[in-house]
């Protein structure tokens, strides 16, 4: 019998719906014959069967009992865990309120023993979607918990600080009393739901709440900051931005205290553990770099940990982590002197990562837009050496994004759209591209600037400009869903919509004027995708189309220069820079009577299935002579 013959006698045979369904078919909302291990469609298909374990029924009392007997003698021989608390199901609060000292517990959990870790294979998040009935609200099993697959899955390879899934579970289970460490599981399955399980956030949420109001007493230690690190992150981004601004400094408070800015403090901390030193030092670095990325979305000149000496060394590659096979770590000034040192050398991409940020961070130390020393050109040579210094010591394998397998290396996906929308930032000013007032609306952007220095060089820093668009929409065509990113990096593609939106008013005409509309369709796509995870995504999309109603209303004229006497009262109090106090070219950009025109489909973009190319000519080459 053929497999489409198995298939149709499987599904005809089940004659009412059956109670149970695997993941795969429930996904898709077909039939499924409930078959165990695999189902008839699954087997015919080819796909991964699931099923989830049932928490109301189907064992009978002897299976109970037995399960029961496992379970207990399971807790009697494991190194580290209470033998009189055999069930690790208990809630956040209470987990926080037996916890040791911090010393004792990295002691507890390491004991000289390295982890061998590697991520647990698990399906397409469509493969992986149950209904809400199918995820407790309580951890069971680190191994098999459905919201902390999905952490790993989407949410870790980005903001990768955390122990790898089977070192969290090793731990997890040898101290599972650890106030600081159940709270982590807690934050990781509140930002697991977001993917997947949005009914249940809430009640995750409060999970959390609980536990960080019992962790008041706990000592701090580098769990407790990963806690707030992991859980600033999801606040902002669901649109909690105050509460994440604390959570944030809370973070930096404790690795401060702590001295993680410090090299010795792994080895000290880790007890022999090369993993759990490797996470360490990477708490450090992922708080540093969070706290330059709020710092960068509101163009602030500094940020706390901008300031702070450190000679922490820098993370491994990400499948060396996730393996357990860490080599001797690199060090800071290895990395400040790779110049010097032979080509072959190789640093791993959060490295990089690192560097960009620091780099960044030199950048927005020249000042906010309406500083006396804002954008001088000494400052702008200065900025481009740091960056284009940091462009050009990359190795052909870090620029390339893309690896074999559709594999994104998604910590130099981060750091390359961060240093191209920092670009576009610096050089906007001097260019072609007018900013719009409405610009000002946007969350992930500061208002334009008041004042503009006097523009030299326009056509250099419209081509600037106009490269790390093309840039930034090159890595948004990624055969990649979307969801899958960082949420920071909506606000990175901000800079380059708001920037192409200023090049489809004043610049373009003709095919480029059409193929930058459907750029503009593929960063909108992007940005709606981020959104149907992160709430605060669609604040930001609501915002680029409020900015594009006004500024595609009137797209086929062109911007007439401004007076001085258009300035509003508190422009005229501020004293001139180096230029006149007003934007050239925004008389004609206010009209919002017209309306949109209508969103067309993206499903052809996010088809990766297909052969779909886009159509992005490096139409920036010849850009001069068009101009």
């Amino acid at each position: 019998m053929s497999s489409e013959e198995q298939l149709l006698v499987g599904t005809k045979s089940l004659g009412s719906r059956v109670s149970v369904a695997c993941l795969p078919c429930r996904s898709r909302h077909v039939r499924c014959d409930a078959q165990q291990p695999v189902c008839v469609r699954c087997s015919s298909e080819g796909r991964t069967c699931q099923y989830v374990k049932s928490r109301r029924g189907g064992l009978n009392r002897a299976k109970l009992a037995e399960r029961r007997r496992n379970t207990q003698s399971g807790n009697r021989t494991t190194v580290g865990s209470p033998s009189d608390s055999p069930d690790r199901s208990s809630s956040v609060r209470t987990a926080a309120s037996e916890c040791r000292p911090s010393g004792d517990f990295l002691s507890a959990l390491s004991n000289g023993n390295s982890v061998q870790s590697s991520e647990p294979e698990t399906s397409d998040l469509e493969e992986t979607l149950g209904t809400p009935d199918s995820v407790d609200i309580q951890v069971s099993s680190i191994s098999n918990d459905f919201l902390i697959k999905l952490y790993y899955k989407h949410f870790h390879r980005c903001h990768p600080c955390a122990l790898p899934q089977r070192s969290l579970q090793h731990y997890y289970e040898r101290v599972p009393e650890q106030g600081s460490l159940a709270l982590l599981v807690a934050v990781m399955r509140f930002i697991g739901s977001l993917y997947s399980h949005p009914d249940l956030t809430s009640q995750l949420q409060d999970k959390v709440i609980e536990g960080f109001q019992a962790a008041r007493g706990l000592p701090p230690d580098p769990f407790l900051a990963q806690c707030h690190l992991l859980y600033s992150i999801s606040l902002y981004w669901t649109a909690e931005k105050l509460k994440s601004r604390e959570e944030i400094d809370i973070a930096i408070e404790i690795v401060l205290g702590l001295g993680m800015n410090h090299r010795d403090f792994a080895a000290e901390h880790g007890h022999g553990d090369i993993v759990l030193e490797e996470s360490l030092r990477r708490t450090w670095w992922q708080v540093f770099c969070i706290d330059a990325y709020y710092a960068a979305i509101k163009r602030l000149p500094t940020f706390r940990l901008c300031e702070v000496d450190t000679d922490t060394d820098l993370p491994c590659e990400e499948d060396e982590y996730e393996s357990g096979l860490i080599p001797t770590p690199k060090s800071l000034d290895d990395f400040e002197t790779r110049e010097f040192g032979p080509e072959n050398q190789r640093f791993s991409s959060f490295a990089y990562l690192i560097g960009a940020t620091r780099s960044i961070a030199l950048a927005l130390s020249a000042g906010s837009p309406d500083c006396s020393n804002w954008l001088s050109p000494k400052t702008i040579a200065e900025v481009d050496a740091i960056i284009d210094g940091w462009f050009l010591l990359l190795p052909k394998s870090k620029k390339e994004v893309l690896k074999e397998g559709n594999i994104v290396d998604e910590l130099m996906f981060q750091a390359q759209m961060a240093v191209h929308a920092n670009l576009i930032a610096i050089h906007r000013p001097f260019s072609k591209l007018p900013f719009h007032p409405l610009e000002g609306v946007s969350s992930c952007l500061v208002e334009p600037p008041k004042w503009l220095p006097v523009k030299d060089s326009e056509t250099v820093h419209t081509q600037r400009c106009l490269q790390s668009v093309e840039a930034q929409l090159a890595f948004l065509v990624l055969p990649v869903q979307p969801f899958r990113r960082s949420p920071f990096t909506i606000c990175m593609t901000a800079a380059c919509t708001n920037t192409l939106l200023a090049a489809i008013k004043a610049l373009y005409s003709g095919r480029q004027l059409a193929v930058a509309r459907h750029q503009l369709r593929l960063v909108v796509g992007y940005i709606r995708a981020l959104a149907k995870v992160w709430a605060q995504g669609g604040k930001n999309l609501e915002e680029i189309q409020i900015i594009a109603q006004e500024v595609l209303s009137r797209k086929n004229e062109l911007p007439r220069p401004v007076t001085c006497e258009n300035v509003t009262a508190s422009t005229q109090k501020s004293p001139p820079v180096d230029g006149p106090p007003c934007i050239g070219g925004l008389d004609n950009w206010t009209n919002t009577t017209i309306t949109l025109d209508s969103q067309d489909s993206l499903a052809a973009y996010w088809n990766f299935s297909t052969d779909f190319q886009p159509d992005i000519p490096v139409w920036f080459s010849n850009f001069q002579n068009g101009v």
